[in-house]
């Protein structure tokens, strides 16, 4: 089996989480498109090869041809029974490659919001070329050798539309997660350069448009005109880094938010903090806060589709309208004055997002389509 991953973002740590769970008898290689990261490390400890491509955005997304025959040639090498793809360059890549060999495919739906979020929150998807390639997508996918997985009923929706196919096309399995992220051996709020007399927000999402970050500062300004408080925001840095930074020193919130940028302590920060907050705009799935309800961890999030679905539509998590940072910071100070269960969180995730179950519906999905 090969896996054609599209980057190092919380995709890629989802379905890194699936493999190294498959069983011992599926043998397995994961094709890199770009550049090499941690990720890496992970899959060859479990013993899965990695084949890294390490070819840029520009020339994987824009010239599809030679990426494509890059993919034909390992292919060709390795012979799979299946190929599963995850991510619109990895997904487009992969099917042409494996419908010059014959090779069944399943791609990965992230992709979910209404019309005008993608608009807003897909960088280029209003050019020519981001047209043209969901053209070329959209006729790809109607091939029968192409079988889809969607992360969520949302993205099902969202991408059986933009691509004109059925929805019986594809199976919703979402990502899976760990129920034991809590450390073992915590480090301390010094450690982490964060004060330990006040209030701790969490939030966990790459400095990006669609995270709403510039929303969370608004309502975080609210919550600390009531309480002490401090906001510590995990996550790559990426296009909306520079104006966050301008907008915390604009804010006088310097002394007050610690933007941490990339790590592998996610979890220290986490397991220190009094609620999760999540502002995004647009996601896939909302991994994050399947991880924040998995360590107890009450969730304050925007109330948009795959986070609504994946909190039993906000049974086991606090959601609020989109972009309201006015009732966001009114929730999060419920929260903090205890006024929220949130004894229901873990039980929901053990049922229904348990990485294990989740990696053998997976394999099964491989299964069925590589038989088929």
């Amino acid at each position: 089996m090969i896996n054609s991953l599209g980057g190092s973002g919380g995709a890629e740590h989802g379905l890194v989480r699936e493999v190294t769970r498959f069983s011992g008898d599926t043998e397995q290689r994961v094709v890199r498109l770009f550049e090499k990261d941690h990720l890496d490390d992970r899959l060859t400890s479990a013993g899965i090869e990695v084949i890294g491509l390490d070819l840029t955005g520009g020339r994987a997304g824009w010239n599809w041809p030679y990426a494509a025959r890059r993919i034909g040639g390992i292919i060709k090498t390795y012979r799979p029974d299946v190929i599963h793809s995850s991510l619109f360059t990895s997904n487009l890549v992969a099917q042409m490659a494996a419908r010059r060999a014959g090779t069944p495919v399943i791609s990965t739906f992230t992709l979910s919001g209404d019309v005008e979020l993608l608009r807003s929150y897909q960088p280029g998807a209003q050019s020519w070329r981001a047209a043209t390639l969901r053209r070329l997508a959209a006729r790809t996918a109607r091939h029968p050798s192409i079988h889809f997985r969607a992360l969520t009923h949302d993205a099902l929706v969202t991408n059986c539309m933009l691509l004109g196919i059925p929805p019986s096309r594809a199976t919703v399995i979402p990502r899976g997660v760990e129920l034991d992220l809590l450390p073992t051996e915590r480090k301390s709020h010094q450690d982490l350069g964060l004060p330990s007399s006040e209030f701790l927000l969490v939030n966990v999402g790459r400095q990006t448009a669609q995270k709403g970050h510039l929303s969370l500062l608004d309502a975080f300004e609210i919550v600390r005109t009531h309480v002490d408080a401090h906001l510590a925001i995990v996550g790559r840095e990426g296009d909306s880094t520079e104006r966050l930074h301008a907008e915390i020193e604009v804010r006088g919130l310097d002394p007050h938010v610690t933007l941490v940028g990339y790590t592998r302590d996610v979890h220290q920060y986490m397991a220190h903090a009094d609620v999760f907050v999540f502002t995004s705009f647009m996601e896939g799935l909302g991994t994050a806060v399947l991880e924040a309800m998995a360590m107890a961890l009450p969730v304050v999030a925007y109330d948009i589709p795959p986070v609504r679905e994946v909190t039993d539509h906000g049974r086991v998590a606090q959601l609020v309208e989109l972009g309201d940072s006015q009732s966001f910071a009114q929730t999060v100070l419920e929260v903090l004055s205890g006024g929220v269960d949130v004894s229901g969180q873990l039980e929901w995730v053990e049922q229904h997002f348990a990485i294990d179950s989740i990696a053998a519906r997976v394999e099964s999905l491989l299964g069925q389509v590589a038989g088929s």
